[in-house]
């Protein structure tokens, strides 16, 4: 059987991993509180994707379903995403989570592998676990 590329094992992590954070939060955004659905229904990030690193790009507490309006429009609405992470999970919580990106982590075809079965068999506290390490 042919190996998946990284982008072919990128692609399948980010469809596993946006539907079950979607339905972790009941299919309502984070940052406006109101229902979404089907395409209106996105997975958003705390720290953007562009500048989170390996190890957050994929973390449950820096991850929630947004609506479209509220994750494209308003960029993600970072400033209440954050009050939001800081309610739910508290400042030294998110301080820690935020403080991830500075620290490396070997982004390959087994670390897509490894997420894909977290997300897929795995607690959230399992994955946040292999992700801290």
């Amino acid at each position: 059987m042919k190996k998946k590329s990284i982008s072919q094992l990128k692609k399948k992590l980010w469809n596993v991993v946006s539907k079950r954070i979607k339905e972790r939060d009941n299919y309502i955004c984070f940052t406006s509180g109101k229902k979404v659905e089907g395409a209106n229904a996105h997975c958003g990030h705390g720290l953007p994707s562009s500048i989170c690193g390996g190890r957050l790009r994929y973390h449950p507490k820096n991850l929630h379903c947004q609506s479209y309006y509220e994750n494209i429009n308003l960029g993600g609405n970072g400033t209440i995403y954050y009050q939001e992470q800081v309610r739910r999970y508290g400042k030294e919580c998110v301080d820690k989570l935020y403080n991830l990106r500075n620290s490396y982590i070997k982004v390959d075809s087994d670390y897509y592998l490894n997420l894909i079965d977290l997300y897929t068999n795995s607690s959230f506290e399992d994955i946040e676990k292999f992700l801290e390490e």
